[in-house]
C-alpha cells in the first residue's frame, strides 16, 4: 500500500493506484481515492491497546489528513479522483466509510476537528439530494449505519437520538424485508436494493459485519439472525479453489418469463411511490429461477466477507464461522505478491481463465482499495501484538505476472506496467502520479466491469 502514497509520501496525500470493481476497471485515472485509506486507519484503531509508542496513532492521523483536505466546506463531502466508477462522484458508501474512519478515529484518539469532519459529511449524506436513492442500496446503507453506530459511540453515548434510532430502525426492517427465505435455492440472501434483484456475492459479503454492529448496538437478536442465514447463503455458494480454502465466487442473475415487463411496471415507483412495495413484489413473483456465474473468484476482497464471518463467530458463539474466515485468509495470503499486495481474482471479466486464454492484469494487480479491507482484517487479527513500522519493499525486487494474449504485468516500487508479447509497453503507471500513460489507442484498451460482456 505504502508505495501507492501519493505526496508527501506519508498517507496525508492520500493513497492511488489502479482501478479494479466490480462496476469498471481502469490504469489511468490512479489518483487518490478515499477508500484506499479506510482500511487503514480502521484497522490502525483496531491496535489503540497495543500502541505503546504511539505509532498506529500517527499513522492513522497522517491518512486522516486526506480526508480533511478533501472535505468540501460547504457541502461536507469529502470529494477525491473517483466513486465506484472512474469520473463518477463518491457516493453513500463512499462518504459514509469516509465518516466511519473519521469517527472510529476520534473515538479511539479523541480529535474534535475529526469529529467536526464527520459530523459535517454525515449530515450531507442524510440531506444531500445525489444520496437519496444510494439509500435503496442494502449494502450502502448498512455501511451508513455502522458508521453512525461509531458515532453514537465516539460521543461516549450509550443511546442514539431519536432521529438516530429511527434511521437504524428503519434500515433494519428496510433489509429484514428484503432478504431471501422459504424454500428458495437463495434463502437468506440480500438482494443488490430495492430495484436490484442480483445477488452479487462481494456485497453479500459486505453486508454481514454491518447487521451484527446492528445486533450488539441495539441489543436486537434478529439482525443476528439475518447475519447467520445470509452467512449460510454465503458459505453455501462459495467456490472451493483448489486446496487451502475457499474464495468468493461471482453473481447470481435473475431469470423468468414476463420478468422485464414487471421491471418496465417497476419504474412507476418514481411516480406513484405508495406502489413501490406492490410493483417490487409484482416484478420478484416473476422470477423463476437464479442463475450462478462462479467467475470472478475475488481474492483480496473476500477478506472483507471473512472478517464479517470472524465477527459472526464472536457475536454468535460459534467457532465454525472463525474456522470459516481462518480458511479464507489463509487462501488469499497464498496470492500475495513479492511486494506484499493481494492479487485481485480469478477470470475478472466473468469467464474461467482455463477456457479463456488466460488471467488478465485485473486478476493480478494487487488493487489498494480491496487491499485496505484487507489491511483492517489483519491489524484486526494482529491485536494484541506490538504495531509494527510497515515493511517497505526493496528496490531490487520485481513481480512479473504472464498473461493472456502473451502479455506481462510488472510491478516494482516504482511502477506497475504491462507489456504486449513484444516487450512493447501497453500502459505504464508511475506511483505517486494521478494518471497512467497509455500507449496504445482507446480501441485496444482492456477496461470493462468484472463480468463478461461489459469490456469497452
Amino acid at each position: 500500500m505504502a508505495t501507492y502514497f501519493h505526496p508527501p509520501f506519508d498517507g496525508s496525500g492520500g493513497i492511488g493506484g489502479p482501478i479494479a470493481t466490480y462496476w469498471a476497471s481502469s490504469p489511468y485515472m490512479v489518483g487518490p481515492y478515499v477508500m484506499n485509506s479506510y482500511g487503514l486507519i480502521r484497522g490502525l484503531c483496531a491496535r489503540a491497546q497495543d500502541d505503546i509508542a504511539g505509532k498506529a496513532r500517527k499513522r492513522a492521523e497522517q491518512l486522516a489528513l486526506y480526508y480533511l483536505r478533501s472535505q468540501d466546506p460547504t457541502s461536507g463531502f469529502v470529494v477525491c479522483c473517483w466513486g465506484e466508477e472512474p469520473f463518477w462522484g463518491n457516493g453513500l458508501v463512499q462518504q459514509a466509510s469516509v465518516v466511519a474512519a473519521l469517527w472510529d478515529l476520534h473515538r479511539t484518539w479523541p480529535n474534535p476537528e475529526l469529529a467536526r469532519a464527520a459530523q459535517k459529511c454525515w449530515q450531507s449524506c442524510l440531506t444531500n439530494a445525489s444520496m437519496r436513492t444510494d439509500w435503496q442500496a442494502h449494502n450502502m446503507a448498512l455501511r451508513a449505519c455502522e458508521a453512525l453506530i461509531l458515532g453514537i459511540q465516539a460521543r461516549g453515548d450509550s443511546k442514539p437520538s431519536p432521529q438516530e434510532k429511527a434511521i437504524l430502525h428503519r434500515v433494519g426492517r428496510q433489509v429484514e424485508k428484503a432478504q431471501w427465505r422459504g424454500q428458495t435455492s437463495v434463502a437468506g440472501a440480500i438482494p443488490q436494493g430495492w430495484g436490484d434483484d442480483s445477488l452479487i456475492m462481494p456485497y453479500q459479503g459486505k453486508c454481514l459485519y454491518p447487521l451484527i454492529a446492528l445486533a450488539r448496538f441495539l441489543d436486537d437478536p434478529l439482525f443476528l439472525d439475518m447475519a447467520m442465514r445470509l452467512a449460510e447463503f454465503i458459505d453455501q455458494n462459495m467456490r472451493i479453489s483448489g486446496e487451502g480454502g475457499p474464495l468468493l465466487c461471482g453473481k447470481y442473475s435473475v431469470e423468468g418469463y414476463e420478468l422485464d415487463k414487471a421491471r418496465r411496471l417497476y419504474r412507476f415507483r418514481r411516480l406513484l411511490p405508495f406502489l413501490e412495495p406492490k410493483l417490487r413484489r409484482l416484478r420478484q413473483s416473476k422470477i423463476t429461477h437464479w442463475s450462478l456465474n462462479p467467475w470472478p473468484q475475488w481474492v483480496a476482497r473476500g477478506l472483507d466477507t471473512a472478517r464479517g464471518f470472524y465477527h459472526l463467530g464472536q457475536a454468535s458463539g460459534e467457532p465454525r464461522y472463525g474456522s470459516m474466515a481462518s480458511a479464507m485468509v489463509q487462501k488469499a495470503l497464498q496470492f500475495q505478491t513479492p511486494l506484499g499486495g493481494l492479487r485481485n481474482t480469478i477470470g475478472f471479466f466473468g469467464e474461467n481463465p482455463e477456457e479463456n486464454g488466460g488471467l488478465v492484469w485485473q486478476d493480478v494487480a494487487a488493487i489498494p482499495r480491496w487491499n485496505s479491507y484487507a489491511v483492517q482484517f489483519l491489524h484486526e487479527l494482529a491485536a494484541g501484538t506490538p504495531v509494527l513500522e510497515p515493511i517497505r519493499p526493496q528496490q531490487a525486487i520485481e513481480d512479473v505476472m504472464a498473461l493472456a494474449g502473451n502479455k506481462r504485468l510488472i510491478e516494482n516500487v516504482n511502477e506497475l506496467y504491462l507489456v504486449d508479447g513484444q516487450g512493447k509497453i501497453i500502459w505504464r503507471i508511475h506511483k505517486g502520479y494521478r494518471w497512467g500513460r497509455p500507449f496504445r489507442p482507446i480501441s485496444q484498451w482492456n477496461e470493462g466491469a468484472s463480468f463478461a460482456g461489459r469490456r469497452c
